[in-house]
């Protein structure tokens, strides 16, 4: 089994619970995880990532090699659905839902999806579901749809039973 890491997962690690400075055995773990294949991203992550010079975006230079491109003709099947899906479902849900539809086929958002779905992979997301039905589209709503398993960073931990040890120098 393979996980993919949303953009997000990298992003929110850095500024909040997991910076570089205070918690460098996050990074420790995901490295190697990228390396050996059991964590995958694609492309367009990385993309997003590099648009800050941070640690990183310097720290992702290192495994660029692993996020995977999304060229292949089984993702691109597998967006064309989820762009079909999303435009069908939300477009007469709700008037002003257009801007959010554009949105969120602008980014990478539905490429992790497809991309999951050609590789039989758990997203890793810090997007919840949209329990009001509302215009816009989200992650794990979308996962849903087409039988991708999402979960967030601390399920993500558990599944690999990494534990954080208090170390004070």
């Amino acid at each position: 089994m393979s996980y993919l890491i949303d953009a997000n997962i990298f992003i929110q690690a850095q500024q909040d619970y997991y910076c570089f400075d205070l918690c460098p055995g996050f990074w420790e773990f995901m490295g190697p995880k990228f390396m050996d294949g059991q964590l995958i991203s694609i492309r367009n992550v990385f993309d997003e990532l590099q648009k800050q010079d941070d640690e990183i975006c310097t720290w992702s230079k290192g495994i660029m090699h692993c996020f995977q491109s999304v060229d292949d003709q089984e993702t691109q099947m597998n967006f064309r659905a989820i762009a079909n899906y999303v435009q069908q479902e939300y477009a007469p849900r709700h008037k002003n839902s257009l801007p959010h539809i554009q949105k969120f086929l602008s980014v990478a958002d539905p490429w992790i999806i497809a991309k999951a779905k050609t590789t039989n992979a758990t997203v890793v997301t810090h997007e919840v579901r949209d329990k009001n039905n509302g215009c816009k589209p989200k992650i794990p709503d979308i996962c849903d749809y087409f039988n991708v398993k999402t979960i967030r960073t601390n399920e993500l931990l558990r599944d690999f039973q990494v534990q954080f040890i208090l170390s004070q120098q």
